[in-house]
Formats: C-alpha cells, sequence, structure tokens
C-alpha cells in the first residue's frame, strides 16, 4: 500500500469542505504541524485518527487508504448496467424463476 493514496484522499477530503488544517486539528485535538506530516505523508497515521477521519468526513476507512474509490467502502460498487429480471412461478408455485430481460 502506499501512503500516498491517504495522504492525498485526507488533503482532499478537508478541501473539499473547504476546511484548514487547523480546522482539522481542532477537531482531531492536536496541532497542525503534527497533522501536516499526515498530510504530506511524513508520519504514518495512526489507526485512532483514521477512524476519526472516517466518521467526520462521513467515508470508510477503505476509501482514505485507497483501497477504494468509492466512499462507502469496498464491496459498494454500483454494477456498471441495472439488470432487469423477470420473476414467474413454476409447477404449481414450488419453483420460482428469475429471466434476466434483454
Amino acid at each position: 500500500m502506499k501512503k500516498i493514496y491517504y495522504c492525498q484522499r485526507i488533503k482532499d477530503l478537508r478541501e473539499d469542505k473547504d476546511l484548514t488544517q487547523k480546522d482539522i486539528c481542532q477537531i482531531l485535538k492536536m496541532k497542525q504541524p503534527q497533522y501536516s506530516r499526515y498530510e504530506r505523508g511524513e508520519r504514518d497515521l495512526p489507526l485512532d485518527i483514521l477512524v476519526m477521519l472516517s466518521k467526520f468526513y462521513n467515508v470508510s476507512c477503505d476509501y482514505i487508504l485507497g483501497l477504494t474509490n468509492d466512499k462507502r467502502g469496498i464491496g459498494y460498487s454500483e454494477p456498471t448496467e441495472k439488470i432487469k429480471y423477470n420473476i414467474k412461478q413454476e409447477g404449481n408455485g414450488k419453483n420460482i424463476v428469475k429471466i434476466k430481460e434483454n
């Protein structure tokens, strides 16, 4: 895993909300130079800070870490196309058949 993912992600998330590093530091209860080191990749992002940022920005830790581009996390990717099915019962209603529409 590359550090650049979370460094850039936490910076982008902060800037998307028009917040300064000082604003985030007040939420995280830390000094600005310490937080700046996380955004620059000079220090590893501790798990407790990762979780706090994830909750604050309402995104998954997976997203911050760069494991997915979906802010909801791994496993939430939308299908590329919506598939429609017809459902019918066969055999006196004992069997349900799902037929994909073309």
